[in-house]
């Protein structure tokens, strides 16, 4: 098992309570078999333990961002059928609680037990980063994520003396499954850090904690790459994922760790969730631009996309495909759980020594910032708000190949336009979901107006 070190210092680790404790607490506030647990908790051991607790009182835990809107925590409740909410703070009156509990520090409501547990004793759902909707996640045998979490530790070279920094948000498949589960298949050191990212910080733990293995998006790598990115050549293993890199980008990570271990990775929740890793550092430059091949035990192939020429959408089998969507699924492409297999709504080349380059996506979805964003979500969210008969997305492609999206709102007859629009959407949109710019049709007038 790994050793978990806490790095927030508001939080003391001594009064965590441990696993075990938890667990009997779970169920001593009448968690059944099988009950759905969400979990809405900042990186630290903390979570990680009471993950680990659900799991151990046979209920199955989904982690969420702290901090979410109690309009999204009910949402989410009543489309996945959950049990409990858990979170540092809850609102005492907006989530149709029966009663609350304290239970290892969170703060718990605890919801009407449904007909039917959501799923079965050692499942886990993973929230869907933003390409299924909000309300969506996958269901896993925890075993089969602890098998992704091992090929993945085996395609990098994880060892049991590494030391590896999780500074993404646990409740991201990459961070909670090839950082956290990894280093508990490897038996080595984990570091819990943020979000937020912060470069200085992140410089500081690289050095105070010996750091031997890190991952970051794409997004960070530009940043830190825009100024003296020297302490980058620290860790052993660097991994690099969540989106494209520019060739140029990896030659350059590559000059400044003079050839140190440079790994690419691709994946998605929906498949337990890593896919493939490119060795860059042992690649030839032409081979910079690909995401490697298939780890051992996942097979691919490609099936052209009808109506789209020259597009062939990339499908994935593996035992650690997903078992089965929950929640309300919006946009997701096709799954075949017999076959284990999911189409993953990425377009793809694959070249005659089996290494795949991503050309594009095909769902209505966007990546923006490292952080996927389903628009038919945010239609749908906004669409229900009471002011609002209807509302568009237009997608925003930005010369640095970068995207983003703009919000077209059309009011019922008779309300009068908000001052302030994004007032109106702080309620059901998350920060990081907030279109570019916002433009309001009143209908009655047939004005508009255009809001950044």
């Amino acid at each position: 098992m790994c050793q978990a070190v806490e790095t927030q210092p508001d939080i003391a680790v001594s009064s965590i309570p441990s696993c075990e404790t938890l667990s009997q607490d779970w169920q001593r506030v009448g968690l059944r078999s099988g009950d759905l647990v969400l979990l809405c908790l900042p990186n630290g051991k903390r979570l990680l333990n009471h993950f680990f607790g659900v799991l151990m009182a046979g209920g199955v835990p989904a982690l969420l961002p702290p901090g979410m809107p109690a309009a999204r925590l009910r949402d989410i409740s009543k489309a996945m059928g959950a049990r409990a909410v858990g979170a540092i703070r809850l609102p005492t009156g907006e989530l149709n609680a029966n009663h609350f509990a304290e239970i290892g520090g969170l703060h718990v409501a605890l919801l009407s037990p449904t007909a039917q547990p959501a799923a079965a004793a050692g499942q886990v759902v993973v929230m869907t980063s933003g390409t299924s909707g909000i309300a969506s996640g996958c269901v896993f045998d925890i075993e089969s994520l602890l098998l992704n979490a091992q090929r993945h530790a085996e395609a990098i070279g994880q060892r049991n003396d590494d030391v590896v920094l999780v500074n993404l948000p646990l409740y991201f498949s990459f961070a909670l499954v090839a950082q956290a589960l990894a280093s508990f298949v490897c038996g080595n050191r984990l570091i819990i850090g943020g979000p937020p990212f912060n470069g200085a910080t992140y410089q500081k733990m690289l050095r105070d904690y010996g750091v031997s293995i890190s991952s970051l998006t794409p997004v960070l790598v530009r940043s830190m790459l825009q100024a003296d990115a020297g302490f980058l050549r620290s860790p052993r293993v660097l991994t690099v994922g969540g989106d494209a890199l520019e060739p140029e980008m990896v030659a350059r990570l590559l000059e400044i760790r003079h050839g140190g271990e440079l790994y690419l990775t691709y994946g998605l929740t929906q498949a337990g969730p890593r896919v493939s890793t490119l060795a860059a550092h042992a690649e030839p430059p032409r081979r910079y631009s690909s995401v490697g091949r298939p780890m051992n035990g996942t097979t691919v192939f490609l099936r052209p996309v009808s109506g789209a020429r020259d597009l062939k959408q990339l499908y994935v089998t593996s035992e650690t495909v997903m078992i089965r969507a929950i929640g309300r699924v919006e946009g997701r492409p096709e799954h075949d759980p017999e076959a284990r297999t999911v189409a993953t709504g990425d377009a793809f080349e694959q070249d005659v020594d089996g290494y795949l380059y991503f050309t594009g996506r095909l769902c209505d979805y966007i990546s923006r910032k490292g952080e996927k964003i389903s628009l038919a979500a945010v239609r749908r969210l906004v669409s229900q708000l009471p002011q609002v008969s209807n509302a568009k997305t237009t997608v925003v492609e930005h010369k640095d190949g970068g995207e983003d999206f703009d919000l077209e709102l059309c009011l019922h007859d008779g309300v009068e336009a908000p001052t302030d629009p994004r007032e109106l959407l702080r309620g059901v949109l998350r920060r990081t979901e907030m279109p570019r710019a916002i433009r309001i049709e009143a209908v009655k007038e047939m004005s508009s107006r255009r809001y950044k």
